[in-house]
């Protein structure tokens, strides 16, 4: 059964290399804003059994609230990997989010 863990643990955990951080979310959705360190993975390619990670870490899943990466979770530990859902998701996260570049200039770009 997955475990649920904190957004600032597993951003610690991803940070020393003690986890992989995943962010379940669309290509688009990841593109806005993600946690610093995440992948993004989207759900459908773990549901469908797709995503095959690299290393035998642990995987800290993460989408919006928390309902996708449990899906996500359940997917992985059916497949017998150690995964965790990031509990309140993205939302409940207050800190600095990554950008791609292209997307942060979209956001200043004035149309004449």
């Amino acid at each position: 059964m997955f475990d649920l863990i904190s957004i600032s643990e597993a951003m610690k955990l991803a940070y020393e290399q003690k986890g992989i951080l995943i962010d379940v979310r669309s290509p688009e959705a990841y593109r806005k804003g993600h946690l610093p360190m995440a992948e993004n993975v989207p759900l459908e390619e773990i549901t469908e059994g797709k995503y095959q990670p690299a290393s035998d870490l642990p995987i800290f899943l993460y989408c919006d609230t928390g309902s996708n990466s449990m899906m996500a979770a359940r997917k992985l530990d059916e497949d017998g990997r150690k995964a965790f859902t990031v509990a309140g998701g993205i939302r409940s996260y207050r800190g600095y989010l990554e950008k791609e570049k292209d997307a942060l200039w979209t956001m200043v770009y004035i149309k004449e």
